[in-house]
């Protein structure tokens, strides 16, 4: 039985290699419960945030640009959205770098492709479940924003309010 279209994790992946995209594709396919998006530009992904409800954000750290730790922070200045940072060039110190400054998870994209890919499954499967479970559990539209307005939760009630104050 697949999954309907709200039960899945809505996943954005940002890497300017074709062919690890074309892997994802691939991999992700497969995978039950997940709805993965694709895109190989720190901009265009930025672009994605505002028009869709991304759960989880899965970036490569080398990229045209702009680096990971980058996209994650102009990222984070839109929406707090769990995110994993991918490389082929890992060091300790990227690793440390990454999770010190908000990455909810690190990987390389080392071993074997498929090893790899289930892997970063079970990461967006852990990071996804938890950032879904706080919002799915209120059962009234609700938003949090920053201090500075930047909305950093919803549960996407504020779609039926917007709707029914019209």
């Amino acid at each position: 039985m697949e999954a309907s279209k709200d039960d899945k994790i809505k996943v954005l992946v940002l890497d300017d290699e074709a062919d690890f995209l074309e892997l994802c594709q691939e991999f992700f396919g497969r995978e039950e419960g997940l709805d993965v998006d694709l895109v190989s530009s720190p901009t265009k992904a930025l672009d994605m945030l505002g028009s869709d409800d991304y759960q989880v954000i899965v970036s490569d750290h080398n990229l045209p640009g702009m680096d990971g730790l980058q996209f994650m922070r102009a990222m984070r200045s839109l929406r707090k959205i769990p995110f994993i940072l991918i490389t082929g060039h890992g060091r300790e110190g990227l690793a440390i770098d990454a999770l010190r400054n908000g990455a909810d998870f690190y990987m390389e994209k080392a071993g074997s492709p498929k090893g790899m890919f289930e892997q970063l499954v079970r990461a967006i499967r852990t990071v996804g479940s938890s950032a879904r479970s706080v919002s799915e559990c209120l059962p009234d539209p609700f938003q949090v924003f920053s201090a500075g307005g930047t909305l950093l939760i919803s549960n996407g009630g504020e779609r039926v309010l917007a709707a029914a104050s019209r």
